[in-house]
């Protein structure tokens, strides 16, 4: 079954109406049918009472036909209208002249009272059985049979029936135009929704706006619910972690300040390390929770915006040291993703770039029919190979990194993963890291 509603509606209809048209078009030709031959058996039954009105009596009282009948096409040799009367036990029969020449039979004997009509090929024929009382008073049983030539009736069914389905089919197309403009207009308010969906999805609009048909008003409060929960939850969440790290800042200000007066060194140096470590895993959960992740209500996001913005914030950051970082990023390249993550994604990686870089980065971005794939270089002393896999292992704690790592590539990855995409990291060709995200578009 087709997934468009729009041709799933025209196909039912479609059957329906063919069936229905095909039914109907099959009952008017046999009711023609039945009717033109009903014509033509009235037609033979008054010929037949014709020839009785002329039938006459011999010196016996029996019945007799004369050589000749008035209708004049009884008279003429194969004229298409033909008659024949048997009786007297076979041993009386007369045909008419237009049988001259033919080998038609038509009589079949039907009892005296009783009539039969019957359509063979080529012929229609009617008989009556009658019972002709002689002189004497006894009953003499005759049979009358008239026939004709089926050649007209058959052209005029035939004539009706092409007539009949000529008309039908054009019926038909007509009413195929007519539901599939009904279609459009009766779906016009799915294609409404819709639009209304795609506004959403491209950022254009933040909920279904204007009037909604009553039978799809459900569909649209519970969207624009959904979509208000949704953003409401991803505020609730960020807003609540902000204000844990904030929170945390004065209680582990002061551990950290009771730390530094104690007079054990030893105590001293595990105080300050374990207050390190927590304030690490608390920003580290806090930028995992407050990724939004792509869904259906995310726009897409021009992504060289994104970057020059970050650029030209680290430019000022690291001014002092005079890092040139070369973009090389198409203004048409767009992913669908919250531009807040986008923000924290290449901004952590930046930062990491700008803190290790000798001189330059570069950063270029690779388009394709599936995904974009940004990449991030710098000439600095790289990552070895040997801690690559525990920087963007999944799931690993803060509190399990050596002090001073960060957390910028465990949060990146973590961002890429959660839009399906991916995170690697290489040795470049300028010497330094060479990282790459790959992100569906």
């Amino acid at each position: 079954m087709p997934r468009s509603i729009t041709r799933r509606l025209l196909v039912s209809n479609l059957l329906v109406l063919a069936t229905f048209l095909g039914l109907a078009g099959a009952a008017l030709d046999r009711a023609f049918r039945t009717s033109s031959e009903t014509a033509v058996r009235e037609r033979l039954q008054a010929h037949v009472y014709t020839l009785l009105a002329t039938a006459d009596a011999d010196s016996y009282g029996r019945m007799r036909l004369p050589d000749a009948l008035g209708v004049p096409a009884f008279n003429q040799p194969d004229s298409g209208l033909y008659a024949e009367v048997r009786g007297e036990d076979g041993a009386y029969r007369w045909r008419s002249g237009s049988l001259i020449g033919t080998r038609h039979v038509l009589i079949t004997g039907p009892a005296p009272g009783s009539s039969r009509f019957r359509l063979l090929p080529g012929l229609a024929v009617f008989e009556l059985g009658i019972a002709w009382e002689d002189d004497a008073g006894n009953a003499i049983p005759y049979a009358l049979g008239v026939a004709t030539e089926t050649g007209a009736l058959r052209a005029e069914q035939a004539t009706f029936r092409h007539t009949l389905w000529l008309w039908l089919g054009g019926l038909a197309l007509l009413l195929v135009v007519v539901q599939t403009l009904l279609a459009r207009w009766g779906l016009s308010p799915l294609r409404a929704m819709s639009e209304a969906v795609r506004r959403i999805e491209d950022g254009d609009s933040a909920s279904i706006d204007g009037p909604v048909p009553r039978e799809l008003r459900g569909l649209s409060d519970n969207l624009n619910a959904l979509i208000r929960q949704s953003r409401s939850r991803q505020e609730r969440v960020r807003h609540s972690l902000a204000d844990l790290a904030h929170s945390l800042k004065t209680p582990l200000a002061v551990l950290r300040g009771a730390a530094e007066q104690q007079a054990d060194p030893a105590l001293r140096e595990t105080l300050i390390e374990q207050t390190g470590r927590i304030d690490q895993i608390v920003s580290y959960q806090r930028q995992r929770a407050a990724v939004a992740g792509a869904s259906a209500i995310t726009r897409r996001v021009a992504l060289a915006p994104v970057l020059e913005r970050l650029v030209g914030s680290l430019d000022k950051v690291y001014a002092g040291r005079a890092i040139v970082c070369t973009l090389q990023v198409a203004a048409e390249t767009r992913l669908r993703a919250d531009e807040g993550d986008l923000f924290e994604l290449f901004g952590n990686l930046l930062e990491n770039a700008y803190k290790f870089a000798a001189a330059s980065i570069r950063v270029s971005a690779q388009a394709s029919d599936d995904d974009v794939m940004v990449t991030i270089e710098d000439d600095g002393p790289g990552i070895a190979d040997a801690d690559v896999e525990r920087l963007l292992r999944r799931g690993e704690r803060a509190d399990q990194r050596h002090a001073g790592e960060g957390i910028g590539l465990a949060v990146a990855a973590q961002i890429a993963a959660q839009y399906a995409g991916d995170l690697a990291i290489a040795a470049g060709d300028r010497g330094g890291a060479q990282i790459r995200v790959s992100l569906p578009r």
